[in-house]
């Protein structure tokens, strides 16, 4: 009876404080007790939902759309979405309306367009990717334009050599083993235009990472996965390339390709 009778009395109190910032029980979100007993991502949602119960639905849909947007936007251009962006271009005067405004945008896209939202840390900033969850190979490539099939084809390539080298490949053996294959550096190829110009490309999109590495030979150029590979490549199609150059089965690659940290499931 002691803790029933103080149980609601607490409840009362808490009644009254609501009211007296014009808030009612449906209104109010979580208390900030309970909130600080969340994970830091949860607390954030927690208190960006308290923030966005002030707005009209209207004003909080329209912001969500507007994210889903700017990260189809960003996405066409492949270049990797930073949060501050989001903050400069969309919330502008409301970062802390983000985590809500992300989960509608997240929605949106995944019933409109069937797009995942990766969120990526990565040299202390915070980066969004959109994964398309399509399955079929054939639906995917209608998405891309069609200059981009064979650069696609290249990055398939050197993403396999990176790997084969237990992902810290040395950017002249890169060179020199591309060239062995008709793809010289210094002339502008058929297929893929200027690689050296391509490949600095795909550094931009986060799909190889450089490094400059001090090693027995001197100071080295690195090439390693880049953030956006981990989550947009598919292993098993790596997988798949290696064993047909190699002719063999893909089966004996298992082994050494699961090994590769973050990536996809191959089975």
């Amino acid at each position: 009876y002691f803790i029933q009778s103080n149980l609601r009395f607490e409840m009362s109190q808490q009644n009254k404080r609501l009211k007296t910032n014009g808030l009612d029980d449906s209104q109010a979100g979580p208390s900030n007790a309970n909130v600080s007993q969340l994970t830091p991502d949860a607390r954030a949602l927690a208190r960006s939902e308290q923030v966005a119960a002030q707005m009209s639905g209207t004003d909080l849909k329209k912001l969500e759309i507007d994210l889903a947007r700017y990260l189809l936007f960003a996405d066409k251009k492949n270049i990797p979405t930073k949060k501050q962006d989001i903050f400069k271009h969309v919330l502008k005067d409301n970062p802390r309306l983000l985590p809500k405004v992300l989960e509608g945008a997240r929605k949106y896209l995944k019933r409109t367009f069937n797009y995942s939202v990766c969120e990526v840390d990565y040299n202390k900033n915070r980066y969004y990717l959109l994964r398309n969850n399509v399955e079929l190979p054939e639906l995917q490539l209608l998405t891309r334009p069609a200059h981009s099939h064979s650069q696609l084809a290249l990055l398939t390539i050197i993403l396999s050599m990176i790997h084969m080298a237990n992902n810290a490949l040395d950017e002249k053996d890169l060179w020199e083993t591309l060239k062995i294959l008709g793809i010289d550096r210094t002339e502008s190829h058929v297929d893929f235009g200027e690689t050296e110009k391509l490949l600095n490309e795909f550094v931009k999109q986060t799909y190889i990472e450089k490094q400059k590495v001090t090693t027995t030979n001197g100071l080295v150029v690195q090439l390693k996965w880049g953030m956006r590979a981990y989550h947009e490549v598919r292993m098993s199609d790596i997988l798949q390339f290696v064993a047909s150059i190699y002719d063999v089965d893909k089966d004996i690659w298992k082994k050494q390709f699961s090994s590769h940290d973050g990536a996809m499931d191959i089975s």
